[in-house]
């Protein structure tokens, strides 16, 4: 083995091992000896990308391609640099240039799926969304079933199962559509993650729930939960909106009520932090939600899961501890008046739920909230906070506080 291929090879170890300053550096010098090397420019686009350092990892790929124009996997990198610059327009050009030369890359057509979906051509996008299944190291597994695929035929009275897929929050989402198989005249089976079981029970009692990986029934056909837009047809205009789709438990409201009295202030759930893959910007450092301390007159509840409470200058009733799958979160959230989260499951919980929801988004946000806008069609009634500019959380919380304040004033917002 060469010494740039002992090069890379550490170079790559570290970066899967976190230690991306250390990685990075070893990539600076080898490119000192190595500049017309196109793999070392890739790969270190690759840690910065993993740093959120966009503008250096654009630069980088840009280099890595102008060495080797056909090293795809770094045209579709660089998109994912450009969507996250808010250069939406130029990152669909980038995934355009690849399925030019190469029309079955699967990472391409996946990039180019959220980027039509962000600006709410859904059409397309969730045709596109289909090469999910394709993508390397997509998030869920396929499931494969002597049973076939649901194409969108009439039901004829037979056992159809939807397989969730994804996290907590696409499930939470995109459950609205099994009621509508229902009224199509599906027996429907509905395979969740376990920790949603007792909450998907809310949905409608014509749906069976099963926890996934347990003994399935007898069914007839299947499909994944989040192909159900696409046979569906839906646009922008068309999104199945009514709320709430999902309720708490009836068997839990007595605990969180005793636990979580009425009272004569408005009482605020906030959620501020997620997990850092694969979006590192949709945590709100707990250092600045003080801010939020300013406004007099709330009670400010914990729905923040796991320890992030270090120097959080934010005074909370936290009851988490006492949670223990998302229909006690459903119930606790029953108790609050607002919920304030940044994009999460509790957002689209809160939403499913018809509970007023402010969502505090980062600049570069999620494909299901769009562009621009201040609302979201898939929840009503929801309210966006966009970061204006990437990184800066403090005038988002500014935003937020004067809607406090305005909220107070209200008749009936205490």
């Amino acid at each position: 083995m060469s010494e740039l291929d002992l090069t890379l090879q550490e170079g790559a170890a570290l970066h899967d091992a976190g230690r991306l300053e250390q990685a990075l550096a070893l990539y600076d010098a080898a490119l000192v000896r190595w500049p017309e090397q196109a793999l070392l420019w890739n790969n270190r686009g690759n840690t910065l990308l993993e740093m959120a350092q966009f503008e250096d990892a654009a630069q980088s790929y840009r280099q890595a391609l102008q060495l080797m124009p056909g090293l795809y996997d770094a045209q579709v990198a660089l998109a994912t640099c450009l969507q996250a610059l808010g250069q939406i327009d130029e990152a669909l050009a980038t995934t355009g240039m690849v399925l030019e030369q190469y029309p079955d890359h699967a990472e391409s057509h996946w990039n180019r799926a959220l980027l039509l979906l962000l600006r709410g051509n859904y059409p397309e996008g969730w045709q596109e969304y289909e090469w999910r299944w394709k993508k390397r190291g997509f998030t869920s597994p396929l499931h494969r079933f002597s049973q076939p695929q649901w194409l969108g035929e009439a039901a004829s009275d037979r056992t159809i199962l939807i397989h969730a897929e994804q996290g907590f929050g696409d499930t939470i989402q995109f459950c609205r559509y099994l009621p509508l198989l229902c009224e199509r005249g599906f027996n429907v089976l509905f395979a969740c993650h376990p920790p949603l079981v007792r909450l998907m029970k809310t949905l409608d009692r014509r749906i069976t729930v099963i926890p996934l990986g347990q003994p399935l029934p007898l069914f007839d056909c299947h499909l994944p939960l989040l192909s159900l837009p696409l046979l569906f047809a839906t646009t922008l205009e068309t999104i199945p909106a009514a709320l709430p789709y999902l309720g708490p438990p009836a068997d839990r409201l007595p605990f969180w009520k005793s636990v979580l009295p009425a009272g004569n202030r408005l009482r605020a759930g906030i959620c501020w932090a997620g997990k850092t893959y694969p979006d590192p910007g949709r945590t709100v450092p707990a250092s600045l939600l003080g801010t939020l301390a300013d406004v007099t007159g709330i009670e400010f509840v914990s729905l923040q899961m796991g320890e992030q409470y270090e120097k959080l200058l934010l005074p909370l009733t936290d009851l988490t501890m006492l949670i223990r799958d998302f229909g006690d979160t459903a119930a606790l959230i029953a108790q609050l008046d607002l919920v304030i989260t940044i994009d999460t499951s509790v957002a689209h919980l809160a939403g499913a739920l018809g509970k007023e929801t402010w969502i505090l988004l980062p600049f570069a946000p999620d494909w299901r909230w769009g562009l621009l806008r201040e609302d979201c069609p898939w929840y009503p009634g929801m309210r966006l906070y966009r970061q204006e500019q990437r990184g800066t959380w403090g005038e988002v919380l500014e935003r937020v506080v004067r809607a406090l304040e305005e909220r107070l004033q209200t008749p009936g917002g205490y």
